[in-house]
C-alpha cells in the first residue's frame, strides 16, 4: 500500500525475479509473470482486478517471465514494461 504504480512495478519485478533464481527439485526452470494496476480513489474492485488481468494476459503474450503494467502507462526499459 502507498507505493504507487511504479513500486508496485518494482516489487513485482523483484519477485519475478527471485522466483526465476530459485531451483525447484524436479521442476526445470520456473518463471512467473505478473500484471500491475494502481487503484483509481473511488473506484470499485472490478476495474482494477480488470487492468491488472489485461497487464498478465499482454506478460503471457509478450513471451512470459515479465512484468506488465496496466495500459496507457509508459513502458520502462529492463524486466518491466
Amino acid at each position: 500500500p502507498g507505493v504507487g504504480l511504479e513500486g508496485a512495478a518494482e516489487l513485482a519485478e523483484r519477485l519475478r525475479a527471485a522466483v526465476a533464481a530459485q531451483a525447484f527439485p524436479g521442476v526445470p526452470g520456473v518463471t512467473s509473470s505478473f500484471g500491475v494496476a494502481q487503484y483509481r480513489p473511488g473506484e470499485p474492485p472490478e476495474p482494477l482486478v480488470k487492468r491488472a488481468d489485461a497487464a498478465l494476459y499482454r506478460a503471457k503474450e509478450g513471451g512470459r517471465n515479465r512484468v506488465e503494467r496496466e495500459a496507457g502507462e509508459p513502458a520502462k526499459t529492463g524486466g518491466i514494461n
